[in-house]
């Protein structure tokens, strides 16, 4: 009799447990939670919901660990990814389509910016028709400002030969590079456009203007792993989907996590770059067919051999289709309603 009041108190006990963790929006079974590692390629507003996701404990309630590490370069950043360093690579589609040329087989899973958010600056006193034998600094050989640039200099009737690139590092380091002198002009993204509109710098072609319609920053994950951890990788997704939705709806929260991450108390700066988020940030996160077959177009544009033209082959939906159909954004859209 003993023995089965012992059990039965030990029956109620864990199944009250269960409720508590699915009340706070942990999976009963993930109570120990599974290490993620996430590179990202620099501390820019098109990677807002990998930090949205911390802040808002949404890594926690859905039995993750996540580390963050910035990886200095998107093209550097999957190089770690490809040797199993890291779960996941925030990156834009060209370098993975490079990366699979090249023997990887990565999928871009979630999209945070389907256009081409840059603007290029240069020096006071340069303008669009004095680029040649000018220094352009980029990310790394075969990142997304790379590729960028490559694209400017056929329009404008120009090779690589005709300029020097050099690789600098993230938005901020460009930006640090061209006020020192080091490069001539640099393709910036917020919070570094807003800082260089106001320390004079001459804004010479706003790519982000046109709407092209692209894939600038995702999460890029191996085929394998994607196999492997689909159950992971959708608990990740639907934090950092989550994290998005919180910085679209709470715009004070939002504002306080970008004056902390990147160090600024301007509310000019913090003010363009969370408009920013809002405009480039996909409401359902997911990678743009349409970006990814432009993307394609352009590499081979400018020469470079691409090997598969199919977006299929980049672009896994598969989660972000199953949360919809789940309802799991339709749920969000109720908790976290945008404001008009």
């Amino acid at each position: 009799m003993r023995r089965n009041q012992r059990l039965t108190k030990f029956s109620v006990a864990a199944v009250a447990l269960g409720l508590v963790l699915e009340a706070a929006g942990v999976p009963a079974e993930a109570t120990d939670a599974i290490p993620f590692k996430i590179g990202i390629s620099a501390p820019v507003v098109t990677i807002f919901p990998v930090w949205m996701g911390e802040v808002g404990g949404f890594y926690e309630k859905e039995g993750l660990k996540v580390e963050v590490i910035n990886m200095e370069g998107g093209t550097r950043g999957l190089q770690v990814l490809l040797s199993g360093e890291i779960q996941a690579m925030h990156v834009g589609l060209a370098p993975a389509v490079l990366a699979n040329k090249q023997g990887a087989d990565l999928r871009l899973v979630t999209s945070t910016c389907n256009t081409i958010p840059i603007t290029m600056f240069t020096k006071p006193g340069i303008g669009v028709g004095d680029l040649k034998g000018k220094t352009f600094g980029i990310s790394t050989f075969g990142s997304e400002t790379d590729v960028a640039i490559s694209i400017l200099l056929k329009q404008l009737g120009l090779t690589r030969s005709d300029v020097t690139v050099s690789q600098i590092g993230g938005s901020s380091q460009r930006f640090g590079a061209l006020i020192a002198g080091r490069i001539d002009v640099a393709p910036l993204i917020e919070p570094a456009i807003t800082l260089a509109k106001e320390r004079g710098f001459n804004p010479i072609t706003d790519l982000a203007a046109a709407k092209t319609p692209w894939i600038f920053d995702s999460v890029v994950v191996s085929n394998s792993y994607l196999k492997a951890n689909r159950a992971t990788l959708t608990r990740f997704v639907k934090a950092y989907v989550a994290g998005a939705y919180l910085a679209l709806a709470d715009e004070a929260k939002a504002k306080e996590v970008i004056a902390q991450k990147f160090k600024t108390s301007d509310p000019k700066v913090i003010a363009a770059t969370y408009d920013d988020f809002k405009r480039l940030m996909p409401r359902d996160a997911a990678p743009s067919r349409e970006g990814a077959d432009n993307v394609l177009a352009q590499l081979e544009a400018i020469g470079t051999d691409i090997g598969s033209r199919n977006a299929a082959d980049y672009l896994d939906l598969s989660i972000i289709e199953a949360l919809k159909q789940e309802g799991y954004f339709a749920q969000l859209d109720k908790i976290y309603p945008m404001k008009p």
